[in-house]
């Protein structure tokens, strides 16, 4: 049973950052049902907080009232709570724009960039119709929650999410990957950031060989110009990151 254990095990863990709807989430979850790790989100912490439902209408974070949870007090909580469940173990992928500049283990950072016109039309197509904004007001509020986002991290952490992108081992700019608002142009960026970004991972938590060689081989197939950084290394060699 131990040596089952052993080659099992993990080394370090995954931070996927954005701006809104850059598909942190999507990308999040895939890994954790594919890889075994454990999803950390922390939206999720944040209504946990609140005595609030974790599930929530998927238009929820850009509408107004959600911008009303996000004050100073509450992300100092939630950066709280992250690190603290940073520290009891490995094998997390967290959903979470901060993390990438906040943890203290090895992990992974992984920057999704994507334009704010390529992030209007992939809300629209995840709310499939049963959002409450056209395209303008779409804009309009993920704009607005960007524009919030980014001013309160500088002045709780001092870090600008919108530009400083110094602490990313591998970021991907998706922004050309979704054409058109159809299911399809959403299933195909999805397929082609992820054939990236879960070798990537792999590779990064097992130091396999064969991890390293589809990552590297994704590479070479993928679009050009989505890759516009490559720092990937297994987390045994990471240790003093």
């Amino acid at each position: 049973m131990s040596d089952q254990r052993s080659s099992l095990s993990y080394s370090g863990s995954v931070c996927i950052s954005g701006l809104t709807a850059a598909g942190k989430t999507t990308h999040s979850h895939l890994l954790a049902g594919e890889l075994g790790l454990t999803y950390v989100s922390a939206s999720q912490i944040q209504l946990n907080f609140l005595g609030r439902s974790p599930i929530q209408p998927k238009d929820f974070w850009i509408t107004e009232e959600a911008r009303g949870l996000h004050t100073l007090e509450a992300f100092r909580r939630i950066d709280s709570e992250l690190l603290r469940i940073e520290s009891v173990s490995e094998g997390y992928v967290f959903d979470s724009r901060a993390m990438p500049w906040r943890h203290r283990h090895p992990a992974l950072c992984i920057w999704l960039e994507s334009s704010l016109e390529s992030r209007v039309k992939k809300a629209i197509i995840s709310h499939r119709g049963r959002g409450r904004f056209d395209t303008k007001e779409y804009e309009q509020l993920i704009e607005s929650k960007d524009h919030a986002a980014v001013t309160l991290y500088k002045k709780l952490l001092g870090i600008d999410i919108a530009s400083d992108l110094s602490r990313f081992d591998l970021v991907l700019d998706i922004s050309s990957l979704i054409g058109d608002h159809s299911l399809d142009s959403s299933l195909r960026s999805i397929s082609i950031t992820h054939s990236l970004i879960r070798p990537a991972v792999a590779w990064y938590l097992t130091g396999r060989r064969d991890f390293k060689e589809q990552f590297e081989q994704s590479l070479t197939t993928c679009p050009p110009g989505i890759v516009l950084r490559n720092g990937v290394t297994p987390a045994e060699s990471m240790a003093g990151k």
